[in-house]
């Protein structure tokens, strides 16, 4: 194990590029921070690339630093500032290599897809993002990332999951068009979550089990030509004392009734 006493080494200095996109693309890594996301990723049956774990931390977790089976470098509390973005971080920062349950949607990989799926289209918040994708994995449906979806492997994403996203059927589209398009190519019918004057009432018309169900940005919706492009739209019913739900909160419930009695 190497210890690291100066922000300004090389290795940190490197590790503290994979917070930013940019950097993460360059070395086709990404990071996390955090016991719990650890414990998860190596749940998932993957190995970490490296650890920096902070002195105070060695000891604390030393069973689950043992069992991660990847590079270890021992850092103070002052490099440790350097890498995390946490406000309270537990004193882990994992390096490691992409995901290969993350995959883009394609002509070959649309085959892949089985039950019910979400496709979120340009959904920008990384919280919305993150726990779509927890719900998801958690109702066993697959999630489709359109257009200008917030970057999964960004750090706020990754926590947002909890380790959701190590296990989930995550697939990634150029746009929410191509998507439908895709789909449809496949059989499988597209419906759009939008207020329309077509649009039928959650519960209120049979849902097949290879729907995909499409829920567009969080200020602006889904655009008219996605939703002409849909086989149907749908709309959650509510009480009238509110005009919409986040985002991430109407897909759990679309998804929800997707897989009520199905599970």
């Amino acid at each position: 194990m190497k210890h690291i006493e100066s922000r300004n080494n090389p290795t940190i200095k490197w590790a503290a590029t994979l917070t930013a996109k940019k950097g993460r693309e360059a070395e086709g890594l990404f990071c996390f921070e955090g016991v719990h996301l650890l414990e998860e990723y190596i749940r998932s049956g993957r190995d970490p690339k490296m650890l920096f774990v902070r002195e105070d931390a060695l000891n604390k977790y030393r069973d689950l630093i043992n069992s991660a089976g990847c590079e270890v470098f021992s850092v103070t509390g002052s490099v440790y500032e350097k890498l995390t973005e946490e406000k309270a971080p537990q004193g882990i920062f994992t390096v490691a290599e992409r995901l290969n349950n993350i995959k883009p949607l394609s002509q070959e990989t649309v085959k892949e897809l089985k039950g019910t799926s979400i496709a979120l289209a340009d959904l920008q918040d990384n919280g919305n993002v993150g726990t779509v994708i927890r719900t998801a994995a958690a109702l066993d449906c697959n999630i489709i990332l359109c257009g200008n979806c917030a970057d999964i492997y960004s750090p706020k994403t990754v926590r947002a999951t909890m380790g959701a996203m190590f296990f989930a059927n995550v697939y990634v589209a150029d746009t929410a068009l191509d998507c439908v398009t895709l789909l449809q190519s496949q059989g499988k019918r597209v419906i759009a979550t939008a207020l329309t004057d077509k649009a039928q009432t959650l519960g209120r018309f049979d849902i097949n089990n290879d729907d995909c169900f499409m829920v567009g940005n969080e200020g602006k919706g889904l655009k008219e030509e996605v939703i002409a492009q849909c086989d149907l739209t749908a709309i959650i019913p509510m009480s009238g004392k509110t005009e919409s739900l986040n985002a991430a909160t109407a897909a759990a419930v679309i998804l929800w009734e997707a897989k009520r009695g199905k599970m």
